[in-house]
């Protein structure tokens, strides 16, 4: 067998482990299919290396950012709370990332991206499914936030930032999908997708979920026509919306009192002052990577509102600011910075539609994503390694 006939059949094996990995990862407890669908690829890279010897590394706009958040989260770890814990969590979820980014952008061709583009679609199709059927399975109502969908998820929060991280590749579909048929298709998925986030009532994912309708509108509609839309919206929130629906209610003890409820924005909201005060006492502090340094840290405060789960800050920005100081902030805002510019600009000068509709929704999935980020901290797990993943696929065929 010839060396170019080995090299295409371990493309042809990469392209099917990153099939299985878009599809299963968003489904908990499947890690060990994760890691082979992870590992192989890695494991064919290093092979494909030595068939073909030479350093198969394609360099791309943001290796320097990357570079400098990576020095600053190892440096993090010189003055973790707890060392052990932040070792692991830098690897396992920072560069484990970054290594499924290049991974990608090394290994994925062209012509492939349709491909995976399918395997996300039906992906998406059978966790949208169970999610619904889950939800009134449960017995949940529309209109009372005590039943929320998961699906196949860990969690309703980790599977409503799995809904805002791929809607705007349906959405979008729209613009570049000239198929009645297939144009029908999407819209019923894109709906489906719309009402399973409802069921989660997760108030920091609606909100990013309306930030990418805005974005849609906004190159698609009038400007008149997306300020009536947000007026629209506004009247929808504040006079038909029961207060049970934007209203939620967690139950506390606080300081070893008596149990009470309290409203989970409120809590929220002690929270942010709570981390602003102690990040303007020392910006430059590293508590080590890991969203558990803030509570390891600051245990007292985590007592103080034992019930409401604000073991860490809520917040991917206000996180990193903790783990790495607000230095590490900087390069991390300069790195989303960069993502954003070039999948715009490039999305912007691109002609063929494939290429510009997977660089455009990349460009609007990004905003998203770490839209929903504000609200809480998903920038960790499968929710990040599907975040690398898409970003590396819109790379794939714009490098340099």
């Amino acid at each position: 067998m010839d060396r170019e006939k080995i090299v295409r059949w371990i493309d042809h094996f990469i392209l099917l482990c990153f099939c299985v990995l878009v599809i299963f990862l968003p489904i908990a407890h499947t890690e060990s299919i994760r890691a082979f669908s992870f590992g192989i690829p890695v494991g064919l890279w290093l092979i494909k290396m030595i068939i073909n010897r030479q350093w198969l590394f394609q360099q791309t706009p943001f290796d320097f950012p990357l570079l400098l958040f990576t020095i600053i989260a190892s440096l993090s770890l010189t003055t973790a709370i707890d060392f052990r814990y932040s070792l692991e969590e830098l690897i396992g979820n920072w560069v484990t990332g970054v290594l499924l980014f290049y991974l990608v952008v090394n290994n994925l061709r062209e012509e492939q991206i349709k491909y995976l583009l399918v395997a996300l679609l039906l992906g998406n199709v059978i966790m949208v499914s169970y999610g619904i059927y889950e939800f009134f399975h449960r017995d949940g109502l529309l209109f009372d936030y005590q039943v929320r969908s998961s699906s196949l998820h860990s969690g309703f929060g980790t599977f409503s930032t799995y809904l805002v991280t791929v809607l705007p590749y349906f959405l979008l579909s729209f613009l570049f999908v000239r198929n009645n048929l297939k144009q029908s298709a999407l819209l019923i998925l894109t709906l489906l997708n719309f009402f399973a986030l409802y069921l989660t009532h997760s108030r920091g994912a609606w909100v990013a979920a309306g930030v990418l309708l805005m974005l849609v509108g906004w190159r698609v509609l009038s400007k008149k026509t997306i300020f009536v839309f947000i007026f629209l919206v506004c009247l929808l929130l504040f006079f038909l919306v029961p207060a049970k629906i934007l209203e939620h209610h967690t139950r506390i003890t606080m300081n070893g009192k008596t149990p009470a409820n309290i409203e989970t924005l409120q809590a929220r909201w002690e929270l942010i002052k709570f981390s602003l005060g102690k990040l303007n006492e020392n910006p430059f502090q590293m508590l080590g990577f890991g969203r558990r340094s803030f509570g390891k840290k600051f245990k007292e405060f985590d007592l103080k509102y034992k019930g409401a789960q604000l073991w860490h800050a809520h917040n991917s920005f206000l996180n990193i600011t903790f783990q790495t100081g607000v230095q590490g902030l900087a390069l991390f805002c300069f790195l989303l910075y960069e993502l954003i510019r070039y999948f715009y600009l490039y999305a912007k000068r691109e002609t063929f539609p494939l290429h510009k509709f997977f660089l455009l929704s990349t460009f609007m999935m990004v905003i998203t994503f770490f839209v929903r980020n504000l609200s809480d901290d998903f920038f960790v797990d499968d929710s990040a390694l599907l975040f690398w993943l898409l970003s590396g696929v819109a790379v794939s065929f714009r490098k340099g």
